[in-house]
């Protein structure tokens, strides 16, 4: 019978265990050095609660497929998301999860987004006409607020059709950020009784969320009160039935899951995209080669959902960029009941984490993986390799129903501001990455934008 070992790691301080750690802004070099002093499956103490880091594609399988019944997202982080995104087809489980999948999945099929292109492509024209006048005066851009800004114009027009007014989208950018971090200190602080308190940040929390369900009810009762029907994706999920009752999602239904496609469609994807061209700065070989593929495919004119399969070096390059700087760098689970992993014995209740940032960086399973190499995605490459070793839209029947539409999104991106421009940072710039919900880089990005000639 093969041994069961129990997981070793730090024992951390009395009352807090490794809080103090897990909480630091270098998490991920921490985390690290326990897989590499206690192996794939080690085990630390925040407050109370157990804690599993899990870093094998195998044991990682496991979780997110033939066991995904027994570790849920009844995480205590996934609770604090709730409280922006609801009930949610990324949150909720069990049968709830079900139904809701069920409902939103056939919206995200190919042909649906595909249908969509067209709005995406027009959002792009209106970024690149507002950077030709920046690049006349010779400004340079905050690379990560004109990314964010970008996508939340993708993501809000191909759920609205119409996008938002101007006073509407200004109101979204300006809460979603407090939002975002107010959300990501609650994961790092997971101190309930704070939450609670009539602070003024809890209390501005609060106003912020409300004012996104403002504009988000405002929207869908304008929706349900109108006759006209839009090809967008709120039109989809109102017209999405429930095929055992025929029932629609209710209102709230749809605010949650619009609420989601909000962050996942924005936040995450402008991450991934603001790293990409810091990467293609630093590395003048790539983006020649992704120069070379954009004018041989597109030349001057603008793309159409054809070209998207044609533009194949430029998403491997997005696909390298989400290995080395995954948007989501940790997922947690928690263990329903007592189980084992490998050799490896899991207590009932015990949070299970798992970081796409590490599996990514696995050297049994990448070559040179410090590297930046977009070759790691041709297609005989990708066959030999573990399927749960790349984990950038997470794995299993959870896995991001977002994938086709966030890397259409990415890869017409690229290719339109290719065209357009070359981006360069300033001398001497030493980009750090800040760790929070998702990972980006730290502060503001400057980044200079050069006219290409016509």
């Amino acid at each position: 019978m093969d041994q069961v070992l129990e997981p070793q790691g730090p024992k951390g301080l009395p009352y807090v265990g490794s809080l103090w750690r897990f909480s630091a802004s270098d998490r991920l070099d921490w985390l690290s050095g326990l897989t590499d002093e206690y192996g794939d499956v080690s085990k630390f103490r925040l407050l109370k609660e157990e804690f599993y880091l899990v870093n094998h594609p195998d044991y990682v399988r496991d979780v997110l497929t033939s066991k995904v019944k027994q570790y849920s997202k009844d995480a205590a982080g996934f609770k604090i998301i709730k409280k922006v995104i609801g009930e949610s087809v990324f949150t909720t489980t069990g049968e709830v999860w079900k139904r809701k999948r069920t409902l939103a999945q056939p919206q995200f099929h190919k042909k649906k987004i595909n249908n969509l292109s067209s709005i995406m492509i027009t959002a792009i024209q209106e970024m690149l006409e507002r950077w030709e006048s920046n690049c006349r005066q010779k400004k340079p851009l905050d690379i990560k607020q004109e990314m964010m800004e970008i996508t939340l114009g993708v993501v809000t027009k191909t759920l609205f059709s119409t996008g938002l007014k101007d006073d509407e989208f200004k109101t979204v950018v300006d809460v979603f950020t407090p939002i975002l971090k107010e959300t990501n200190n609650r994961l790092l602080y997971p101190f309930k009784f704070l939450r609670h308190f009539k602070s003024k940040v809890n209390q501005q929390y609060k106003r912020n969320i409300e004012t996104l369900d403002r504009i988000i009810f405002g929207i869908i009762e304008k929706r349900r009160s109108g006759s006209e029907q839009f090809e967008d994706l709120l039109q989809m999920l109102i017209n999405a039935r429930d095929e055992g009752t025929g029932m629609p999602l209710t209102d709230v239904e749809l605010r949650d899951e619009v609420m989601t496609i909000f962050i996942a469609g924005h936040e995450t994807t402008a991450n991934a995209l603001s790293w990409l061209w810091i990467v293609l700065s630093e590395k003048p070989a790539i983006r020649a080669e992704v120069e070379r593929e954009v004018t041989a495919v597109l030349g001057d004119r603008i793309p159409d959902v054809t070209d998207f399969p044609k533009l194949n070096y430029t998403l491997n390059v997005f696909k390298e960029v989400l290995r080395l700087y995954p948007p989501v760098p940790v997922i947690a689970r928690r263990a329903e009941r007592e189980d084992q992993l490998g050799p490896y014995s899991i207590k009932r209740n015990g949070t299970i984490l798992f970081s796409p940032y590490l599996l990514h960086r696995h050297a049994d399973f990448w070559e040179r993986p410090e590297e930046f190499d977009p070759q790691r995605f041709e297609k005989n490459a990708q066959i030999k390799r573990h399927p749960f070793a790349y984990l950038p839209f997470g794995g299993g029947p959870r896995i991001c129903i977002g994938i086709n539409f966030a890397l259409m999104e990415a890869v017409f991106i690229i290719a339109m501001v290719t065209q357009r421009f070359r981006l360069a940072l300033p001398v001497g710039s030493n980009v750090k990455p800040a760790f929070e919900i998702t990972y980006r880089p730290k502060g503001k990005v400057h980044i200079h934008l050069h006219k290409k000639a016509s």
